[in-house]
């Protein structure tokens, strides 16, 4: 066996490893019962460590150093040493013990969130989430960074994302939204919203509705799953085992729809993953970025256009036919686009979902730096709604406690949502120059051409090149906020008839 061929090999048992974990972690989320959370958390345990151990073997070191002196590798060849020699560096970096330590405390975190959510009580998760940001301060020290703690963890979830590079984004996107989201609301022209909340939407109606619109635009349920969870997610170890839930609310139909589409988004992607390159880094999407681009893509940019609208009315009609018998497509696209600041993230509408992010990056990069301690949390949180969003959450649950990234020590990942609606919207514009009829085939329900764009130039490339290379090939240009931002414009001046 030569020298890459035993590095497959070698990679392939991590990934299956890892593969195993997920969906242990999918089960915890949905269908595990309540006192399976200590063994869950010993097995998750076992898995981390075992994991770790494997990628961390001197001899992956070793096949390394032989491989980077070769110079006859092809395009897929280097990308998988490329990265598997990230995740040896900084792997090697974590001592087994603490990323052992670290994925049980992780168990036992998401539980206490889950309760102290439900239970609308902050106490409950405070000590562990206090572990949880000590623990993940730790690991950005092991990690190293160049400038401040947060990078090492930015760099996780988008391989060379640091605060040098998403503070100017996000004053960017404030100086060119925040003015947009202000017309809107000194506007005052709201849409009708009557019809909404006015009526009772049955949780066995949203299921059937956002079944039948995930499976129209394309996902394949003899490869996947949909559930519920108490927060919407993507998993699945392979192209043939994707699963995704969303949460559902019998007083407001988007939340579970929009949920859907964004999972289904994800959920697509992953099904996209090119086949042949399976059980290996080149063959694994392409960062969180570009994942949330998929998501974000398929929630929004499709899901809440003019022609979507209009296909998906008579799908919403079967499933909620006295709710809906007087709603027009019209309406229904005003309803979906209503800009408003809320609460909940996962709900906010296009133009000011950024803003969300902002608060929670806002909030990570003091939390990782120690210039605010976990007591301090909720009236940071509530003090910061107010600040950009002109209101505080009525209690903890809508709150502090809405998300459960914290839970599982995923510092740094909130800012690819941002990067994902920057790309998307990248994206789009170029399959749109593709795809001379994209807004009749939205409105025919013929999501093939855009699926099969998406499948060409995104998908099937896994990670073989960088998310900012592959956006530059797909798109023909580097990463900007440019086309995000000129869509949003677009749309929200067309949508309360506003002038530039």
């Amino acid at each position: 066996m030569n020298a890459y061929d035993e590095l497959l090999e070698r990679l392939k048992d991590i990934d299956l490893v890892n593969q195993i974990g997920g969906l242990l972690g999918w089960d915890q989320e949905v269908l595990m019962p309540p006192k399976a959370a200590k063994l869950r958390a010993e097995q998750l345990s076992w898995i981390s460590r075992t994991g770790h151990e494997k990628l961390t073997d001197s001899r992956i070191g070793e096949l390394l150093e032989m491989l980077e002196q070769d110079n006859n590798l092809n395009e897929v060849q280097k990308g998988n040493i490329r990265l598997a020699r990230d995740s040896y560096n900084k792997a090697t970096k974590l001592p087994t013990d603490f990323v052992a330590e670290m994925a049980l405390h992780k168990s036992k975190s998401q539980i206490t969130w889950t309760e102290a959510r439900a239970k609308n009580d902050f106490s409950i998760f405070r000590d562990d989430l206090a572990k949880m940001v000590e623990m993940s301060r730790k690991k950005a020290d092991f990690l190293g960074f160049q400038e401040v703690r947060y990078d090492a963890l930015l760099d996780l979830y988008e391989s060379g994302l640091t605060v040098s590079k998403v503070d100017p984004l996000f004053a960017g996107l404030r100086e060119n939204v925040a003015p947009l989201v202000k017309k809107v609301i000194e506007n005052g022209k709201k849409p009708k919203m009557s019809w909404v909340h006015e009526n009772n939407w049955s949780k066995e109606g949203q299921e059937k509705l956002s079944q039948s619109i995930s499976e129209s635009i394309g996902f394949d349920f003899d490869a996947g799953r949909r559930d519920a969870s108490t927060h919407p997610f993507c998993g699945g170890p392979n192209p043939d085992d994707v699963r995704w839930t969303t949460r559902y609310d019998e007083t407001d139909p988007f939340g579970s729809l929009y949920g859907s589409l964004h999972e289904t988004g994800h959920g697509l992607y992953e099904q996209g993953r090119p086949r042949n390159l399976d059980f290996q880094p080149a063959g694994s999407a392409n960062g969180l970025g570009i994942h949330e681009s998929q998501s974000r893509l398929w929630e929004n940019q499709v899901g809440r256009s003019k022609e979507f609208c209009e296909w998906a009315l008579p799908t919403w009609k079967k499933y909620f036919p006295e709710q809906m018998k007087n709603v027009s497509a019209d309406e229904l696209w005003r309803s979906v686009n209503l800009v408003e600041p809320s609460l909940i993230r996962v709900e906010a509408d296009e133009a000011t979902y950024n803003l969300h992010i902002m608060i929670r990056y806002e909030i990570e990069k003091k939390l990782i730096a120690g210039e605010i301690e976990v007591d301090d949390l909720p009236d940071v949180w509530d003090d910061m709604y107010e600040e950009y969003l002109g209101i505080r959450a009525p209690n903890r649950t809508l709150g502090v406690l809405q998300d459960i990234h914290w839970s599982f020590g995923a510092f740094g990942y909130f800012p690819t949502y941002t990067l994902g609606n920057l790309y998307s919207a990248q994206l789009l514009t170029a399959a749109r120059e593709d795809l001379p009829n994209h807004d009749e085939d939205m409105r025919n329900g013929n999501f093939i051409p855009l699926l099969k764009w998406m499948r060409e130039n995104v998908h099937s490339r896994g990670s073989i090149i960088s998310p900012a290379e592959l956006i530059e090939e797909a798109t023909g240009r580097p990463p900007s906020p440019h086309d995000f931002v000129e869509y949003l414009k677009q749309k929200v001046e067309t949508l309360y008839n506003l002038t530039a």
